[in-house]
């Protein structure tokens, strides 16, 4: 789960090489124009270019067709500007950072309602928000309120939590639904425990190597 935190890090740095480069043969030739044409035109405006890449290899390798994945790469590049939009609205200077759009956008395609997402923003002046939004999105996954889910979050952040110690709250919620009290009472009772929830245990060796194990192929 944390792997996906480093990701937002990596939205821009490769914007320099030629997308044109990265994509023919991978993606049907006849939409390399016109992808290439949209990776420009986040470039030229601050944009990371790297979710707009992926999401046409996407496309390539799961052979669809090429106007499919020009339009599915026009939706990311909107989504990416309503991102930057929130940002900016919730007082970043712009221009704003490719990682945080890159964040931003990723936490509104989990469904958080745009507002909630602006709230936590906010509520972390200074970037990196990544774990924010991800403890965020983790507690509306497991069916609290994304409202409820943010007003603990902030509450965490005001406490002097941040970064991964914010996933550890949206873990701990989660265990409290676990142990049977509702969600309600679990948000409560982490609320109470802040600063103090427990951090989350780390994978032991064996279960990262069963990790990296690549599955048996099937008979």
């Amino acid at each position: 789960m944390r792997l996906w935190l480093g990701l937002a890090l990596l939205a821009g740095p490769l914007a320099a090489q030629s997308a044109r480069a990265r994509l023919e043969g991978r993606v049907p030739g006849a939409a390399v124009p016109a992808l290439d044409s949209l990776v420009q035109q986040a470039v030229a405006e601050g944009l990371p270019t790297e979710p707009l890449i992926q999401k046409a290899l996407e496309g390539g390798a799961k052979q669809v067709t090429a106007p499919r994945i020009v339009a599915a790469v026009q939706l990311s590049l909107g989504q990416l500007r309503a991102a930057r939009d929130l940002l900016i609205r919730a007082g970043d200077e712009p221009p704003v950072t490719p990682g945080e759009v890159t964040t931003v956008a990723w936490a509104l395609r989990r469904d958080l309602p745009a507002p909630v997402v602006e709230r936590v923003v906010a509520a972390l002046p200074r970037p990196p928000r990544a774990s924010a939004m991800h403890a965020v999105a983790d507690l509306a996954a497991h069916r609290f309120d994304p409202d409820s889910a943010a007003d603990l979050i902030i509450a965490a952040i005001g406490r002097g939590l941040v970064r991964e110690r914010l996933l550890d709250v949206s873990a701990a919620a989660a265990h409290e639904l676990q142990r049977g009290h509702t969600h309600a009472e679990a948000l409560a009772l982490v609320r109470q425990a802040l600063p103090n929830v427990p951090a989350s245990p780390k994978p032991t060796r064996s279960a990262v190597a069963r990790a990296r194990r690549p599955a048996a192929p099937p008979p």
